[in-house]
């Protein structure tokens, strides 16, 4: 420590001569940069002569740099100490020296100053870090992707060295997946996994000097989830073959290629495959969709139910009897699972067979030969493979022992079984004339399966062969995937899928019967009439279906989240016909929607607020899971209820501030109290027709209210304009006052009038009393002044009192000189 110096200054004093001021200070060593407030700097002794004091305290003036955190403080009669203060703060990097001049003056109007100079002493300080770092209590929140690439910065972490020294940083806790240069520069050193690792990293960024001290600060690392996973497709497709259905599942992941068996005529609608996708990432729903698209198939894009589309016929003209086409599932990025299917289609017995002619006469002339071919049968089938086509006789004299036969393996022959002779009793019995009948069908097989039998169409046609009609729908199954098929030889409407009350409530179904004959078919047609009745087979749809969201902990019960609200509708109930369930993910039962039931748009809030603190609660994610049920009815139960499900995730940040006062049942510990609203609303309540009458008479009154305030203010504009008549006239415009001094008895008024224009003129003259004397403290003379104006003069020496004036004058300028004055005496 440097001693203690005396600065001594003397000054002797004389007759007649002015003693000054004298300063003794004792200063201190150099001042440490971190010396806290009210630190004692020197001491300052302040000498005068007997008889002398001092004008107040001695000033610091004209300091060097002009700011300074120094103040004097009195100690005793002729000492002060010099003190630090706290503003600005002692920092040796920014000023070193401090220059103080310390002025005194006496009663005698003597002064003195001195220079002072304090040196500040440089001392080792911890490193600071700047930004949002250097808030000590509260953590940084960095947020990245989960896909960031090894040796991404993330962040740079700004410190400094007071003293300008290198500084070293480290990263706790090691081997997190993050690293930290010389520099502050946060790199990632890992590949995250926003859906299979931890999602959140808490770190501590610790800056250290060469001198050993250390500054640290908190970091939080949020992991983004983005889409970066494909989604996986499983699939459950059907083999139908000879109407055995069997089922083949394959995954994307393993195989992305199947092969399938389906026969032809298959419902249209009919499923033949059911599909599932889903999608680590969980960003948002899944599409399903066919790429390459095939007419003859279609898949639900919500669902991911494949179904036939278009009619299977193999024996049509063009038709290819391998189909393909790829189930696609694709996320909201375009990130997609595929999945080929080849289908074979086979064929089935779906047509009857058909003959050249149906009518066949013979005429013989006797006697006809045994073994004689009367009738040959040439009948066809168009199924693919042709089926065998079998010929039965049904009626008449054909048959064994019959006067006909059919030759043995070429049954579509017939010939004679014994002679025919026209004189032979018998064939004199027949009248010489002989009718067959034969039945021609083949291996006859329907393949398909009804979902629902609607009703059946029967046509009779008494030609030859008799109610041989051939039925088909021409119109009125008006949608893309037709709902109804019709049995081509019985007539027998058959539904093919579930129908769609919301959709279409009619079906004006068209049935065409066509006779066989091929040459010229005759027709006819009738009209099907499908009533659908409606029933609950729609479950509520919510926008948005999943939800992210981030809180504090300190919100109050009874809290809108980010304000928050589901919208959901249900195509097939009313609004009102809703309730809301979380059946998963809500612990301890923070969360909740208002209202439960009753209304299609509840807010989601917060039913019990967060304690932390206490270390009951660790869990900060949520995931709920919310069902949305159409069961809400108030007179009736609802039957086969519907359910539709949202998604959301909360994640709660835990803030170090107090939460806001709530009300006085809320701060019991351990007490909750759940208000529970439900939608009662109902037309024939008393409060509905109250409510429209005082509508209606607060709207009279207020008709009434604006029609009155529209008279007044006409009658207030023909006032205005009346008044504003009368003010346009000419009137008397200035008059002039004179006053005298104060000897005078009396003033005279003088007035001027103008009909055109007036300016007013007043003057008024004072004498100037002085009441009071006083010294000036420059040049020592006194001077006289007036306390109730402030005007002063110089006291002269001889006696006498010389009288001034203060003249305070207010004269607007006049426009015309007057006329016509008049003079008025006024008494003062």
């Amino acid at each position: 420590m440097i001693p203690f110096f005396h600065l001594l200054f003397m000054l002797v004093a004389a007759p007649d001569i002015v003693a000054f001021p004298t300063f003794v200070i004792e200063n201190a060593s150099p001042l440490l940069e971190n010396a806290s407030e009210h630190t004692r700097v020197a001491v300052i002794t302040v000498a005068v002569s007997p008889h002398i004091s001092l004008i107040g305290d001695p000033v610091i003036i004209n300091a060097n740099p002009v700011v300074h955190p120094f103040v004097l403080s009195r100690r005793s009669t002729h000492q002060w100490e010099l003190f630090t203060t706290r503003v600005p703060k002692l920092d040796f990097e920014t000023v070193a020296l401090y220059s103080l001049i310390i002025y005194a003056k006496d009663n005698q109007g003597a002064t003195a100053s001195q220079a002072i100079s304090i040196q500040i002493a440089d001392v080792n300080e911890p490193p600071a870090f700047s930004g949002p770092l250097a808030q000590a209590d509260q953590a940084t929140e960095i947020y990245i992707t989960e896909d960031t690439a090894p040796g991404t910065v993330i962040y740079r972490a700004a410190a400094k060295d007071p003293e300008g020294a290198v500084l070293e940083c480290f990263l706790f806790p090691e081997g997190s997946g993050f690293t930290i240069d010389s520099l502050g520069t946060i790199s990632t050193a890992a590949v995250f996994d926003f859906e299979s690792e931890t999602r959140s990293f808490s770190l501590v960024i610790k800056v250290v000097d060469p001198g050993g001290l250390f500054t640290a600060g908190n970091l939080k690392i949020f992991l983004i989830n983005v889409n970066n996973k494909d989604p996986v497709l499983t699939c459950s497709l059907f083999n139908i073959e000879n109407a055995i259905l069997s089922v083949t599942s394959i995954n994307s992941t393993l195989h992305n290629k199947i092969n399938i068996i389906l026969d032809e005529e298959i419902p249209i609608g009919k499923t033949v495959g059911v599909c599932q996708a889903t999608d680590e990432d969980n960003l948002g729903d899944l599409t399903f969709e066919l790429d390459p698209w095939n007419i003859y198939f279609a898949v639900d894009k919500g669902h991911g139910t494949v179904v036939t589309a278009a009619r299977l016929d193999v024996e049509r003209a063009g038709f290819a009897r391998v189909q393909s086409f790829s189930i696609k599932a694709c996320d909201s990025d375009q990130r997609c699972a595929t999945i080929a299917v080849i289908a074979d289609i086979h064929g089935i017995n779906d047509n009857s067979p058909f003959c050249d002619r149906y009518l066949i006469r013979y005429t013989g002339k006797e006697v006809i030969a045994n073994d004689t071919v009367v009738a040959k049968l040439l009948c066809h089938d168009l199924d693919d493979p042709p089926d065998t086509i079998h010929y039965a006789p049904s009626s008449g004299p054909v048959g064994s022992g019959q006067l006909f036969k059919q030759v043995p393996n070429a049954e579509n022959f017939i010939q004679v079984a014994k002679e025919l002779d026209y004189e032979n009793p018998e064939m004199i019995a027949a009248g010489h004339v002989f009718e067959m009948m034969i039945s021609v069908f083949d291996d006859l097989y329907l393949s398909h399966t009804a979902f629902y039998k609607v009703g059946k169409v029967t046509a009779i046609d008494e030609d030859h062969p008799p109610n041989c009609v051939m039925y088909k729908i021409t119109s009125g199954d008006i949608q893309v995937i037709q709902r109804f098929w019709i049995h081509p030889l019985s007539g027998m409407i058959e539904l093919t899928t579930q129908p769609d009350y919301e959709t279409v409530k009619q079906y004006n179904l068209t049935v065409e019967g066509v006779d066989c004959d091929r040459f010229h078919p005759r027709t006819a047609m009738t009209m099907v009439t499908v009533d659908v009745e409606d029933e609950n087979d729609e479950a509520p749809v919510c926008t948005p279906s999943f939800y992210k969201a981030v809180i504090f902990d300190n919100v109050v019960a009874g809290t809108n989240i980010n304000g928050f609200e589901l919208n959901c509708h249900d195509r097939d109930s009313q609004d009102f016909e809703m309730r809301f369930e979380m059946v998963s993910g809500n612990e301890n039962h923070h969360f909740g929607f208002d209202p439960t039931r009753g209304s299609n748009t509840p807010q989601l809030i917060v039913k019990n607020p967060f304690n932390f603190e206490s270390g009951a609660e660790l869990q900060q994610w949520y995931h709920l899971v919310v069902h949305i049920i159409d069961d809400n009815l108030k007179h009736s139960r609802a039957t086969n209820p519907r359910t539709g499900t949202a998604i959301i995730d909360i994640y709660v940040t835990r803030v170090n501030t107090s939460p806001p006062p709530t009300t006085s049942s809320e701060q019991r510990k351990g007490l909750t109290i759940v208000y529970t609203a439900i939608n009662t609303y109902t037309s024939s309540d008393w409060y509905i027709p109250f409510i429209f009458t005082l509508m209606a008479v607060f709207f009279a009154g207020l008709v009434s209210w604006v029609c009155f305030l529209l008279w007044r203010y006409g009658n207030m504009m023909g006032c205005c304009q009346k008044v504003a008549k009368e003010f346009s006239k000419p009137k008397p415009t200035g008059m002039k006052y004179i006053a005298g001094d104060r000897n005078q008895k009396e003033k005279i008024v003088i007035g001027n009038r103008n009909k055109k224009q007036g300016v007013l003129t007043e003057t008024t003259v004072y004498e100037t009393i002085f009441d009071g004397e006083a010294v000036d403290p420059v040049s020592g003379n006194v001077y006289e002044y007036n306390s109730r104006t402030g005007a002063r003069k110089w006291k002269k020496k001889p006696p006498g009192h010389q009288k001034e004036s203060l003249v305070n004058m207010y004269s607007p300028a006049e426009a015309h000189p007057p006329e016509e004055p008049i003079s008025l005496k006024i008494p003062m």
